[in-house]
């Protein structure tokens, strides 16, 4: 939860500096206005500008194209309208799609009046929405609007495209940027990033698919366009990192002074957090601390919270909104705490800034005092998973290795293969499906179940998920490294340390992250060669490319490093993400049908080989600080917490003590009892059965209430004596009578005090009979 309250770093930040309390930017206009193009040209000028699109037509040709361009003429000034595009607009067709027009008309009328409108967005007379060309097909106009506007820089967009044979997108980046021309009518080179986001946003509302866009980006900066932007689409489309202000402004607070106050407070506090436990403190102190007030008490202005209200908000954060109980609840206590008890010391320090804003905390000693057991409790959950993933990795492992196996065994089949023709890989028949004159994908090995009905599977996309599912399993069961750590490992990342007696050892490095220490491990053989093929796997022209990592918790890209775990996406390469490794690990489990021993599912996170690793090796022996220098862990407390001790463990270590022990005692305690000792013994448990239950006294020691046994703290009471208990209270209390009526004062003083022991028996008995009844209950659950 950060540093302790009045020990917080301070940022040097004016709090009059108005950049402090800036909230969210408003959208920003476009740049550049679209063009009107020939929306207002006459018939005539559009009859002549048209007879430019045709290349030596012949008289048919040239015949046709007129009686096309009339038909979408005559039907557009039927609608009033200041221009062709208001025309356009106003007869509807927007919202129409594919059906616009006139309606009723026969196939060649409606051939036509496609062929004349197209021959009016090749003119730039009329610009289609997003949503309407992805609902229509209009063949040949795209090629025909990039041939007669901006020709040049077309052909450039055309000629970085043909570079990149065989891309499945190439074509469609193509017509992405030419339908933005259209759509916008602005220069192909004008184009920005806001324009991608709309472009974006229009096909994702139709349903279409966006996949093109990347390489769209890609080859608009190859022309010149999207100058000063990032190299690619997701760095420049990335939000980055909010400021205090944004991030607080997510959640609306209604009093403008207190939302100043969390903005001051979080500024100052930020010094000393990272941007992933900033925006968890926001989250904590607006929305769920402040907000949730407001939400129940409108109108609430002040921190000083009168008791049922503090109460009434301490129970509510106890569940989730889907009236679960919230794990977390004991960090959102002690935030708030931490807030409060901050706002107080800083009062101290500048009183004309803080003063008015200190109050009692509404979170005590007592709220979080369960902390230490929850935390506890965490632990052993942790620690459980633990030993029971352990046992069931080696088949995870396995699992993995088969995969890839086949995976490859499946691939290499698929590449000697035609399109259409089938072949057998451990018994089962497949075909390679797709055609050998396809202009899309040509070289895609599609594979499909020939002998009984299967979906189609990506043979290449098949192998590379069965690779990365195996490197990534191998790196973090062999390292222990978190995941960020382990999507950051670079080509460099492997180096040879010379030891004193001249052999070369090689070494991991790991960057720093979590604590900001870099830590270095040493590499095992086994690791060595799964980092070697990893290497051989990502080079391209004998390096290993250079690609940026986007950093999830900081949300920053960082500098382009040669990272080992790349791999291509959409035909682009990209570090892989970290989700993506966890679905891949998840399915792998899944696939494998890896269970416990009850049966249920079980599956493997990345963390989880983190806490196998600690485990496995303090357990073999390594000493708990060298783990902890290998994890880069700064306190041993925390590698403690990550090692799961085995019940085997437990009783070694404690048989160890025992014989320990046994070697300092005297020799006779250990030696063969006589017979008569032996029959002493077996007597001494007849004599332990009274009337009122069981005597637990320890062996060889004498009664010492002289057989007073309703009198006695080691009378383990009998369920069954309990109305023989009630004869002896009734007789005792007839004793007592009768000695206070002939004033036997002793007597009345030895009586009252067993009527006290009587009471003590007879709340045991009730106890005993509370538990039979409790582990009844328990049982017919179980049962049932």
């Amino acid at each position: 939860m950060g540093s302790r309250h009045g020990k917080v770093a301070r940022t040097p930040v004016s709090p009059r500096d108005p950049r402090v309390l800036a909230g969210l930017p408003s959208a920003r206009s476009a740049g550049t206005a679209a063009s009107p193009g020939r929306a207002a040209a006459t018939r005539a000028q559009l009859g002549t500008l048209a007879e430019a699109l045709l290349d030596q037509p012949s008289y048919q040709q040239r015949w046709r194209q007129n009686l096309a361009l009339t038909r979408v003429l005559d039907w557009l000034e039927t609608f009033p309208g200041e221009d062709w595009q208001d025309r356009w607009l106003l007869s509807g067709a927007e919202d129409q799609g594919s059906r616009w027009g006139p309606q009723d008309l026969t196939p060649a009328l409606r051939n036509r009046l496609t062929a004349g409108l197209g021959i009016m967005i090749a003119l730039r007379a009329v610009r289609p929405s997003y949503a309407w060309l992805s609902r229509s097909r209009l063949l040949g106009v795209y090629a025909s609007f990039r041939r007669h506007n901006q020709a040049g820089t077309f052909a450039d967009v055309e000629r970085y495209a043909a570079r990149h044979q065989g891309h499945e997108y190439a074509a469609e980046a193509v017509n992405v940027l030419t339908r933005m021309v259209i759509v916008t009518g602005k220069p192909l080179r004008e184009l920005d990033l806001a324009d991608f986001g709309e472009y974006t946003a229009a096909r994702q509302a139709c349903g279409s698919k966006v996949a093109a866009l990347p390489m769209a980006y890609d080859l608009l900066r190859a022309v010149g366009g999207l100058e000063d932007l990032p190299p690619t689409l997701r760095e420049a489309q990335a939000r980055g990192q909010m400021s205090v202000a944004e991030l607080v402004d997510r959640y609306p607070v209604a009093n403008k002074e207190i939302r100043d106050v969390l903005v001051h407070y979080l500024v100052e506090r930020s010094a000393a957090l990272d941007y992933g436990s900033l925006v968890n403190l926001v989250q904590v102190l607006v929305d769920l601390f402040w907000r949730d007030l407001e939400r129940h008490h409108p109108g609430i202005c002040s921190l000083h919270l009168p008791g049922p209200v503090a109460q009434a908000w301490k129970q509510r954060i106890r569940t989730l909104p889907n009236g679960q109980a919230r794990r977390t609840f004991h960090s959102v206590l002690l935030a708030v705490r931490a807030f409060y008890l901050d706002l107080l010391q800083w009062s101290l320090e500048d009183p004309a800034r803080w003063a008015r804003w200190a109050a009692p905390s509404p979170v005590g000693e007592a709220d979080i005092r369960g902390y230490i057991k929850e935390t506890r409790r965490r632990q052993a959950r942790m620690q459980q998973r633990t030993r029971t993933l352990i046992p069931v990795l080696p088949q995870l492992i396995a699992a993995a290795e088969d995969e890839l196996d086949a995976a490859g065994r499946m691939l290499s089949a698929a590449r000697d293969a035609a399109a259409g023709e089938e072949f057998t890989i451990d018994g089962q028949r497949y075909r390679r499906t797709g055609r050998g004159s396809s202009t899309w994908r040509p070289s895609a090995l599609f594979v499909t179940p020939a002998d009984q009905p299967g979906p189609r599977f990506d043979a290449e996309r098949l192998e590379d998920n069965a690779f990365w599912t195996f490197a990534a399993i191998e790196v973090l069961r062999r390292t222990g490294t978190r995941i960020e750590e382990l999507l950051e490992l670079t080509h460099v990342s492997l180096r040879q340390y010379q030891a004193p007696t001249g052999e070369m050892v090689p070494l991991l490095q790991v960057s720093p992250s979590k604590t900001d220490a870099e830590r270095v491990i040493p590499a095992a053989p086994d690791l060595v060669a799964v980092l070697a093929r990893i290497i051989r796997r990502i080079k391209r022209d004998g390096t290993v490319p250079l690609l940026s990592r986007y950093d999830g918790y900081e949300r920053t890209f960082g500098p382009p490093l040669p990272h080992l775990f790349q791999r291509t996406t959409h035909h682009q390469l990209q570090v892989i993400p970290p989700d993506r490794i966890r679905e891949l690990l998840a399915g792998l489990a899944r696939r494998a049908g890896i269970t416990d021993v009850d049966g249920t599912p079980l599956t493997f996170t990345p963390h989880d080989f983190r806490r196998i690793f600690s485990t496995e090796t303090v357990n073999g022996g390594l000493p708990i600080h060298i783990a902890a220098k290998l994890l880069g862990h700064l306190d041993l407390n925390t590698t403690q917490g990550y090692v799961a001790v085995y019940p085997e463990e437990v009783i070694r270590h404690y048989r160890q003590f025992v014989d320990q022990r046994r070697t300092h005692r005297p020799s006779e305690e250990y030696r063969e009892p006589t017979d008569t000792e032996w029959d002493e013994f077996r007597d001494h448990f007849s004599l332990r059965k009274v009337a009122l239950g069981r005597c637990d006294r320890p062996y060889g020691t004498p009664c010492q209430h002289e057989s007073a046994c309703v009198r006695c703290p080691m009378l383990h009471m009998s369920l069954n004596q309990v109305p023989r208990l009630l004869e002896i209270e009734r007789n005792t209390h007839e004793r007592l009578d009768e000695a206070r009526r002939l004033q036997w004062l002793g007597e009345v003083a030895n009586l009252q005090e067993s009527l006290r022991h009587i009471a003590d028996k007879k709340r045991q008995a009730e106890r005993l009979r509370q538990q039979q009844a409790d582990q009844g209950e328990l049982r017919e659950n179980a049962l049932s």
